[in-house]
């Protein structure tokens, strides 16, 4: 088993990561580290960790965002994968239940659980997202007419996901599409090669972050993604998608890009808040000799 984490300017988060997959409650299992090439104090983070399971790659510059996740796996050695980005959280028991999942079923290719979806500082904004209709052991070609009737990405995103290392390898990695939905390209590739099944339990936690790669793409750029991944679907022959799940998934979609943009403005705004409370706090805690009083969380 291998948790594999592609690091990138990492610093606010990466120690809550860590430790959420340091805690797991299945023995067999590394992580795997990539600091792309970061400039604030990941690197400083990563040397601090002197738990053996822990294997820490550097970057000698820095790559684009799926190459880095794809040189994380191909560094892991582990029979099944999970990616976890560096700001988001993993239950305890996590893997363990979705490494029982493979194990008992050779042909599921991808396995995946519910997330809650939480904020910067780690607060609730959302919780126990995902699998909508997928709940269990389900045929490829259902999955993929759930995502094109949902508008959005029904599995989650790759906190919430482990796959087989084999199947990753075969189906080429991440691809280079679009950053936004470059998850759920692979994801698609996967059911090519199997099954899916979904664990009807919140396993993950997915951090709804004010400076993360979607919250810098705009609103229109992400619906006009979304649409065109799911013409895509509707083309492929592989696929049995109707006319009626490609215009119920429009609709969808419109709807989805409306929440999505919500939740990252509320995230944004509870950051944009924290931080003025934290410097009127440093502010009133300076007093005439100069000591700071202010807590971090």
């Amino acid at each position: 088993m291998s948790i594999c984490i592609p690091a990138y300017q990492a610093g606010r988060h990466l120690t809550a990561t860590l430790e959420s997959a340091l805690g797991q409650d299945y023995e067999d299992f590394e992580i795997v580290v990539i600091d792309n090439n970061s400039t604030d104090d990941t690197a400083e983070i990563l040397d601090g960790i002197a738990d053996p399971r822990v294997r820490v790659l550097r970057n000698d510059a820095t790559v684009s965002m799926m190459d880095n996740f794809n040189i994380a796996v191909r560094e892991s050695r582990g029979s099944y994968v999970k990616v976890v980005c560096a700001d988001d959280i993993v239950a305890p028991n996590c893997l363990r239940l979705q490494a029982e999942v493979l194990d008992a079923m050779p042909a599921v290719a991808l396995v995946s659980a519910r997330t809650d979806f939480v904020d910067d500082f780690g607060d609730m904004i959302r919780p126990a997202r995902g699998l909508p209709g997928i709940v269990g052991h389900q045929p490829a070609g259902r999955v993929v007419r759930r995502i094109v009737r949902s508008g959005t990405n029904p599995i989650g995103p790759p906190v919430a996901a482990m796959f087989r290392r084999e199947e990753f390898d075969r189906c080429g990695g991440f691809r280079h599409v679009t950053s936004f939905l470059s998850e759920l390209d692979l994801w698609v590739r996967l059911l090519d090669r199997g099954d899916f099944f979904g664990i009807p339990k919140t396993l993950a936690a997915f951090r709804i972050a004010s400076g993360s790669t979607t919250a810098m793409t705009s609103a229109r750029s992400q619906l006009r993604q979304q649409l065109g991944f799911s013409d895509g679907l509707a083309a492929d022959t592989r696929w049995p998608v109707t006319t009626g799940d490609v215009l119920y998934g429009r609709m969808r979609s419109y709807d989805m890009q409306l929440r999505r943009t919500g939740l990252y403005a509320l995230s944004n705004l509870r950051n944009r808040r924290q931080d003025a409370a934290e410097r009127r706090t440093r502010r009133r805690g300076k007093g005439p000799y100069g000591n700071a009083v202010a807590e971090h969380r």
